[in-house]
């Protein structure tokens, strides 16, 4: 180890077979807790005061542990320095600013592309700092770690990849708060490329969500869905409901409503076994086309969700008519559900309008043990996320079935999405 003095820092390098952790903070107590925390998991390889922006450039760090008030320079100004290094580091922000503050500070980092960001409110216990840390790291896991990667692929690329079989699915479960039954099923597209690997959506839905050719992706992701359900069904004694994502151009189509169902026919898969989910934002501005898909997918059978539910503008309006069977609250304000009172508030009042109309609430994005309580609590119906279970490809979540307690078998909906 060495280290390297100037007039605003010690530099302290740890030896290399460790990720790198950079500690921004000027609590000399607070840097030596974080290394006792983080022994023999990341090496702390630099503790620092202060720092001038353009020293943070000469820095290798896997994962930045940034305060936000510090002598000299705040960490939101740091930000944006942080986010043009390359490669990205992952970034956890730790403070004790009030919580409305510390999320602006991680929505200004996802905004400037820090998409690997955590935030935590001080003071920080070693349970909520590692699990803060183990957080970034299977993000981490899900994505690229080539920046440029998505420069080099085009929408001609996805549509060679589907012919040629490259795209599978992760199945993530759903669990009923209310009797711990797996109640669904997200189905989540990966890639395998040939030349980058294993990508997520993030790196090339955006290229095709708003083409024509989205009609036939989102076909071909329905059709390995009703596969697989059929062979989960067949194998674990599932009989419950698939469900596919649909991007809203999919919704203008004329045919696609015939198309499903003649697919469902052939596979041997009900209407009634089938769920369309549709994001709130696609919701906005329908048009007549995608409000006559919408009603004739509803006369076949066929049941609606409204994804992303909170963040857009036409859920309300959406969810009186009756059109829809289920809402899912975006995750945006389930991540902090236990800290922050305005997402509690939204979340409550979500619930309870969806109670008036009939319809499931489920919640996306449950990390932890204290917010897949507070969800019960609130009235959530059933609970999806990293803490519940992660995302696995389909043989292994057949094995992930047969090892739970007692073989425990699912009530009446298993839910797919294509992870658009």
């Amino acid at each position: 180890m060495h280290s390297v003095t100037n007039n605003t820092a010690t530099i302290f390098t740890a030896a290399d077979e460790l990720p790198r952790l950079l500690v921004i903070d000027d609590d000399c107590f607070f840097q030596a807790q974080i290394k006792l925390y983080v022994v023999n998991r990341y090496a702390v390889t630099q503790s620092l005061s202060a720092m001038p922006m353009d020293a943070l450039s000469l820095i290798r760090a896997d994962t930045i542990l940034l305060d936000l008030n510090m002598p000299g320079v705040d960490g939101v100004s740091l930000i944006k320095t942080i986010a043009s290094l390359n490669p990205k580091p992952k970034l956890l922000i730790a403070s004790s600013y009030d919580n409305s503050i510390i999320e602006l500070a991680r929505s200004a980092a996802q905004l400037y592309g820090l998409t690997q960001t955590v935030v935590l409110q001080k003071p920080v216990s070693k349970d909520q700092l590692l699990q803060a840390l183990a957080e970034l790291e299977f993000r981490g896991s899900n994505h690229l770690p080539l920046p440029c990667a998505t420069d080099n692929i085009s929408q001609a690329d996805i549509i060679k990849a589907s012919h040629a079989g490259e795209f599978l699915l992760f199945y993530q479960p759903q669990i009923s708060l209310e009797s711990d039954d797996i109640v669904g099923i997200e189905a989540l597209v990966r890639w395998d490329h040939p030349q980058f690997g294993r990508l997520t959506p993030a790196f090339f839905i955006h290229l095709i969500e708003d083409s024509a050719d989205a009609i036939e992706f989102t076909l071909m992701v329905a059709e390995m869905a009703i596969r697989d359900t059929l062979r989960i069904s067949r194998e674990q004694g599932f009989r419950g409901n698939v469900s596919v994502n649909i991007p809203p151009i999919v919704l203008m189509s004329e045919t696609f409503t015939d198309r499903l169902c003649d697919m469902l026919s052939l596979h041997g898969l009900s209407p009634e076994r089938f769920q369309c989910e549709i994001t709130e934002r696609g919701l906005d501005s329908p048009g007549p086309q995608a409000s006559a898909t919408l009603a004739r997918l509803r006369m076949k059978g066929i049941q609606l969700s409204i994804d992303d539910f909170g963040v857009g503008q036409s859920g309300l309006s959406k969810i009186k008519t009756g059109a829809f069977d289920e809402i899912k609250i975006d995750r945006s304000f389930i991540s902090d559900l236990t800290c922050s009172l305005d997402s509690q508030s939204i979340v409550k009042s979500i619930i309870h309008l969806a109670s008036l109309v009939n319809l499931r609430v489920v919640a996306e994005g449950i990390e932890d043990n204290p917010t897949l309580m507070l969800c019960k609590q609130l009235g959530v119906a059933n609970a999806q996320g990293f803490y519940c279970a992660r995302p696995m490809p389909a043989e292994e979540f057949c094995s992930w079935l047969r090892a739970r307690p007692d073989n425990q078998q699912p009530g009446s909906l298993l839910s797919f999405r294509t992870g658009f």
